[in-house]
């Protein structure tokens, strides 16, 4: 009888760990849509994010049922979905840059090229 109740205390012990797990999943997921919309990828990267956000909310629906598997694969995916669209939004601020620089020194040559006349 005690081995079926220690059985019983590490059962409960491990699903108690699997939820505060998928819930530390779900904040860090979370933060990282929240990154990723402060970063304009709500401009630049609408699906990658809306696809984020969409398994962040299975994630959650997950961990209210105690499917906390679930939740904490749907988490990981969000996260990831979310540090992608942050980095697209990255990268088209990047290449906005890059081009207004290349416009800037295309301005200047044709200064240059004026004033050596």
């Amino acid at each position: 009888m005690a081995g079926a109740a220690g059985v019983a205390l590490v059962a409960t012990g491990c699903a108690s760990g699997d939820a505060a797990l998928a819930s530390a999943k779900v904040s860090q997921a979370e933060r990282a849509i929240n990154e990723a919309k402060q970063g304009n990828a709500g401009v630049t990267a609408p699906l990658d994010l809306k696809t984020a956000e969409d398994k962040l909310t299975a994630a959650r629906a997950a961990a209210s049922k105690g499917e906390h598997d679930e939740a904490m694969r749907q988490a990981d995916q969000a996260l990831v979905d979310a540090d992608y669209a942050r980095a697209r939004a990255a990268n088209a601020q990047a290449k906005k840059i890059v081009d207004e620089m290349r416009q800037n020194i295309q301005t200047l040559r044709q200064e240059i090229d004026r004033l050596s006349r």
